[in-house]
């Protein structure tokens, strides 16, 4: 493992971090509020943790060259890895100088979950809080969504380090071999989608009445499936159904494939629209919102028809893609459809998009080949090769989603059981670790849409965050820092 190579890049990365950190400087000298008492204005939160960022990472780029040599797999995995704890670290500084979160431990859980797009909080009173980490919060969703390392992309090459495995182990697409040659162009069309989706519902929020502040951070919030709201109530908060109808498409756009994405800005809508993936990410959602509907109907006293779709539909949506805004609490809905959203929970949406959990794509492999067996029994002669649309699955690929699959279930059952054992409910247990390692937000019981996870024990806590990390790195990143064979040369 080349360590002044990792070291180098980690430099590189904190000092554009420190460059994010001028907006919230802005948003609080524009909106100044006095600081409690004890503790720092948002103002100095900021500029301090700008300066200390900025320092260190020129010291780590200046005093661990990486010369010119390319990163291998493994590197790329570290990179990637210690990227998001480094200024996951230093994200949470803000939160703690400000009081707002004036346990450490608390800081950076609301750091985590901003970065990794989870949107679990343990913050109680939002609507209190300055608009500069109210921004803060709604900023980091944003780069975490698109990802810093896709944003790094755009300007490593002229330093001399090699993209491709940074974006291979980021999860920046999984049709690597679809998109263009030079990885940084490719980076800069991605963005450029990102911001122009990020810019459409802002301007479509405002139409809804909101403010500029607000209607930034919840387009923040949604096409990086976040979840991060700047009120208590969330989208509730707005009553209004065209917000919720914005909030939902864009929402629903954040959970498709970033490669679907770009060959739409390139035409290839026909191509795009025959994707599996997508079709059945379209379907799956549809058959799910009916179901929900019916169910929520069933169960209704003088709710009318209109009202328990417009519920279904937000939060199916919004589950179902991990982005995590509420518009009702869901954890007084019927058992059945209670467990149905931990279902979504683990399932997410579609690979290569913002979102988090196991991915429609794995999804559609593990029960093709279910399908494949039972024809199988019936044939046993027969040669039936497994496709997922026109492609066919490789035994390799097939052993990688197992692989996975059983990985993810394992971390679930082990977190949920670690967090049953600190005397936490078995409901917001397995929910709770359902919502963060699938990067949802929300669970049941006390985190459920009406709770937050400050209730969570201190281990429980650190449980959770490596959770987050794990389902935005898909667990194998995480994993991997700990085997003694990727640190040997």
């Amino acid at each position: 493992m080349n360590v002044k190579a990792i070291l180098n890049v980690i430099g590189i990365l904190l000092v554009l971090f420190s460059g994010l950190l001028l907006l919230p400087i802005g948003i609080a000298l524009y909106y100044h509020r006095p600081a409690q008492a004890h503790y720092l204005n948002e103002i100095d939160a900021f500029s301090l943790t700008f300066s200390i960022s900025c320092f260190l990472g020129l010291c780590f780029w200046r005093f661990f060259p990486s010369g010119i040599e390319k990163l291998r797999d493994r590197e790329g995995f570290a990179i990637v890895a210690f990227s998001w704890i480094v200024i996951s670290l230093f994200g949470a500084l803000p939160f703690y100088l400000t009081g707002a979160c004036p346990w450490f431990v608390d800081a950076f859980f609301e750091s985590v979950s901003g970065f990794t797009t989870t949107g679990a909080s343990v913050l109680k009173n939002i609507d209190s809080l300055p608009r500069g980490i109210l921004f803060w919060r709604s900023l980091m969703h944003w780069v975490g969504g698109m990802g810093i390392i896709m944003l790094s992309l755009a300007i490593f090459p002229m330093m001399g380090i090699s993209g491709f495995h940074l974006f291979k182990e980021s999860g920046g697409a999984t049709s690597v071999e679809r998109m263009q040659p030079r990885l940084a162009e490719t980076a800069k069309t991605l963005w450029k989608a990102y911001v122009v989706l990020t810019l459409l519902e802002v301007v479509f929020l405002r139409f809804g009445g909101m403010s500029y502040f607000d209607a930034i951070c919840h387009a923040f919030g949604t096409v990086s499936t976040g979840g991060f709201s700047t009120h208590q109530d969330s989208v509730n908060f707005f009553k209004s159904a065209y917000i919720e109808g914005v909030i939902i498409v864009f929402m629903f756009l954040g959970g498709i494939n970033f490669a679907l994405h770009y060959q739409m800005l390139r035409g290839d809508f026909k191509i795009s629209l025959k994707n599996p993936e997508l079709q059945f990410y379209v379907y799956w959602t549809a058959s799910i919102v009916a179901l929900t509907t019916w169910v929520l109907w069933l169960h209704s006293d003088n709710s009318s028809l209109a009202a328990v779709f417009r519920k279904a539909v937000f939060t199916v949506v919004s589950i179902q893609s991990t982005t995590g805004f509420v518009t009702d609490d869901f954890n007084r809905w019927p058992d059945s459809l209670r467990i149905l959203m931990v279902v979504l929970m683990i399932m997410g949406a579609c690979t290569g998009s913002t979102c988090g959990a196991l991915k429609i794509f794995r999804i559609q492999i593990l029960l093709k080949n279910v399908l494949r067996e039972l024809q199988k029994l019936a044939r046993p002669r027969a040669v039936i090769p497994l496709r997922v649309g026109a492609k066919t699955v490789e035994p390799e690929m097939l052993s990688n989603v197992f692989g996975f699959v059983g990985l993810y279930l394992a971390v679930l059952v082990a977190s949920a059981l670690f967090l049953i054992f600190l005397g936490v409910e078995p409901e917001v247990a397995i929910s709770g670790t359902a919502a963060t390692l699938g990067g949802v937000g929300p669970g049941l019981g006390a985190v459920g849409a009406a709770g937050d996870f400050s209730g969570i024990p201190f281990l429980g806590k650190w449980a959770l965050i490596l959770c987050m990390l794990m389902g935005r790195l898909e667990i194998y990143g995480v994993v991997l820092l700990f085997l003694p064979m990727a640190w040997k040369k």
